[in-house]
């Protein structure tokens, strides 16, 4: 019995040599919703990357896709672009949305 739970605390402990931190990066979109005009679509899109700029890691954590990932830390938005996408849902009832591109990067823990 004893040299069984020695066998399986050196599997435990040589396992979590294999884990280490990654700086992993990634992008997102984030889609407003529709509009009358372009300006209004654009200046929603405009909010939406200003809003992600200052959140804090907490708040990001929570907005950002990093849940796939354990002990995630240092979430930082590297860039944002807005791109206004021109929709119709009923012929001849045109409307704006803006698409927030995201692109950011965070350290995770990878276990190999």
């Amino acid at each position: 019995m004893n040299k069984l739970m020695t066998v399986a605390a050196g599997l435990l402990l040589s396992t979590s040599a294999f884990a280490s931190n990654v700086t992993l990066h990634n992008d997102t979109t984030v889609t407003t919703s529709s509009f009358a005009t372009k300006a209004e679509a654009l200046d929603a899109g405009l909010s939406v990357a200003q809003n992600l700029s200052n959140m804090s890691q907490t708040e990001l954590r929570i907005q950002l896709p990093v849940n796939a990932y354990q002990n995630v830390n240092n979430i930082s938005i590297d860039n944002t672009k807005v791109k206004v996408e021109e929709f119709a849902q009923v012929r001849g009832e045109v409307q704006y949305r803006a698409i927030v591109d995201v692109d950011y990067h965070f350290d995770a823990k990878e276990s190999r």
